[in-house]
């Protein structure tokens, strides 16, 4: 079997023989330096040692652990996401509801300020074409709604104005279609010059507002509104503001780029004017008077408003 040489046996001997005097010497409480030494030495090798193996033990215990409860984790992870999808579903919501709420009580406001006859709408759909520029929204002659009324928005912009109305639907010419012309005026109350609003046709470019006499009073920042030179439109909807003035017909008149109000807001509602008092009062009287010092290009204008609405 096994085979001790002398030298292996005396190794033997000696250890076991280290082992008992050291234990005799720690379980009879003995101070002795060189024992208290001895142990410390030997608690301070075999700890690191012993702290590596229970590391070791527990990092295989965890992936054990983790391993057989894969499926657990896996369905955990599953429900949070959910969770997190619901909530941001119900976040976007409520995100709507909150707008949709300040556009009802900006609209609120607004009407109460007006005398108009309104029919508030959605917008279902946008014009596919370029070279269109339409809306359309969810009212039509059932709801009292006809051809060439005028179309704001909940804030009180000139958006357009109905045609090609059906029964439960209209299509809406935006402001900026190419074939869109409006009476406008300066709301400046040291100005209040009239002109022509046409629409561009392209998003990227400004309206140009035309037929402006060669002295008129144009500063940038001007607010430009509706003139109701012929009726088509109430006087005093906010259209935009001059962003630049030049002159136009070699110097005989002047135009001015306007940009637009609806262009800084996304048409979600808006409202149709249904009727309105050609006899309004306060600022826009003032309007109203302010055209009738110069009534033979007030004239012109109406005249060329209503030949290229027609």
């Amino acid at each position: 079997m096994f085979k001790f040489n002398r030298n292996t046996l005396i190794a033997a001997v000696l250890v076991i023989t280290l082992i008992i005097i050291v234990s005799f010497l720690y379980f009879s409480d003995l101070n002795l330096p060189f024992i208290n030494w001895l142990s410390d030495l030997i608690y301070n090798t075999i700890t690191p040692v012993l702290n590596l193996i229970h590391h070791l033990v527990e990092n295989i215990k965890n992936y054990f652990i983790t391993l057989f409860s894969i499926d657990e984790v896996n369905q955990e992870i599953k429900e949070l996401r959910q969770k997190n999808s619901t909530l941001e579903r119900q976040i976007l919501f409520l995100e709507n509801i909150n707008r949709e709420n300040k556009r009802l009580r900006d609209l609120l406001a607004f009407k109460e300020k007006v005398d108009y006859q309104m029919q508030g709408a959605e917008v279902i759909a946008n014009s596919p074409s370029i070279w269109e520029k339409t809306i359309t929204i969810n009212r039509g002659s059932r709801d009292g709604v006809q051809d060439r009324m005028p179309v704001i928005s909940y804030q009180g912009f000139l958006v357009g104005r109905i045609e090609n109305t059906g029964s439960n639907s209209a299509q809406v010419r935006l402001i900026t279609d190419q074939d869109f012309v409006v009476g406008g005026i300066i709301a400046r109350t040291e100005s209040r010059e009239i002109g022509l609003v046409r629409g561009s046709g392209r998003d990227d470019q400004p309206n140009i507002m035309d037929n402006i006499a060669w002295d008129a009073d144009l500063e940038t920042g001007d607010i430009v509104l509706s003139s109701g030179l012929s009726n088509n439109f109430p006087a005093g909807l906010k259209i935009g503001e001059v962003r630049k003035v030049e002159t136009d017909n070699y110097g005989l008149s002047q135009k001015a780029e306007i940009n637009l109000f609806i262009s800084d807001i996304t048409l979600e509602e808006v409202m149709v004017i249904k009727n309105f008092d050609s006899k309004i009062s306060g600022d826009i009287e003032t309007e109203q008077n302010a055209l009738n010092e110069d009534s033979e290009t007030a004239e012109a204008i109406g005249e060329d408003e209503e030949i290229e609405e027609n």
